[in-house]
């Protein structure tokens, strides 16, 4: 179980193309974030993003992870996304 209270210190990397960024944690942790749920079918602020073609445009404010427009996304949801992402088993195709 992850500790709460952990902070992002830096992105590495932004791919918008997957919704997805990679971001090492205040303990080390360096996490690659899949973001599909948010941004495949955005509302809001998220739409927002998409449309300003700002999301490579998002930066670490007060630990989490933010964007100019003002969303802001709480680093503990998306390390327990990350999380169960990764703890999901892997279906194989059967073949015919």
């Amino acid at each position: 179980m992850t500790k709460l209270g952990r902070e992002i210190i830096r992105i590495l990397e932004t791919d918008a193309e997957s919704f997805s960024v990679k971001v090492e944690f205040d303990d080390g942790a360096v996490i690659d974030i899949r973001m599909g749920h948010i941004f495949e079918k955005p509302k809001g602020l998220a739409a927002e993003v998409l449309r300003g073609g700002m999301f490579d445009t998002c930066f670490v404010e007060s630990g989490a992870l933010a964007w100019p427009n003002g969303l802001e996304l709480c680093p503990d949801a998306m390390r327990s996304w990350a999380e169960a992402v990764s703890l999901k088993p892997h279906r194989r195709r059967q073949r015919a």
